[in-house]
């Protein structure tokens, strides 16, 4: 009975530990690989903003991806992204700058929230800058690259916020 007792046991921590290992990796050292690909990801959106590049920015989503805008409808996948940011890049955005506030990560998914400053200069206007916060699910990818697969985000109440978006 004992030598079974022990043999159990045996096989039950062989299992489990893959398990803890990969747990561990997702608390520590994948936290700050979904970090560092979520800044990467997030350079190149800013970037594309600056460029008036709305595929550009619709690359950076998953093919499945739900992209939540404000006082609009939901819109799906890339070409939805498209249409959404090829709209806000129309309607004047000139730059845009992300703050990461927390990343929290989950396997191949990671959640950042963050807030977000964004320069507004339609044509002919003087330039306004609004702020806002944002929540987004991140999926990473075969290559290792991290794409946004849910994304929210509405603005904060004018002149009550600072130049990276936190309330004052």
């Amino acid at each position: 009975m004992r030598t079974s007792t022990i043999s159990v046991l045996t096989l039950a921590v062989a299992l489990l530990v893959p398990f803890a290992n990969a747990r561990a990796a997702d608390t520590a050292d994948g936290v700050d690989e979904a970090k560092a690909g979520i800044a990467k990801s997030n350079g190149k959106w800013e970037a594309a903003v600056k460029a008036g590049d709305a595929a550009a920015i619709a690359a950076l989503y998953t093919s499945d991806a739900l992209i939540l805008p404000p006082d609009q409808a939901v819109a799906t996948g890339r070409a939805g992204a498209e249409k959404v940011f090829g709209g806000m890049l129309k309607a004047g955005a000139k730059n845009v700058s992300f703050h990461t506030e927390n990343v929290e990560r989950a396997g191949d998914y990671a959640i950042e929230t963050g807030t977000v400053a964004v320069t507004m200069q339609p044509e002919a206007k003087e330039a306004q800058m609004s702020s806002g916060k944002y929540v987004v699910v991140w999926k990473r990818q075969s290559d290792g690259s991290w794409q946004l697969h849910r994304d929210i985000w509405n603005d904060n109440p004018p002149g009550r916020t600072d130049a990276a978006g936190r309330e004052r």
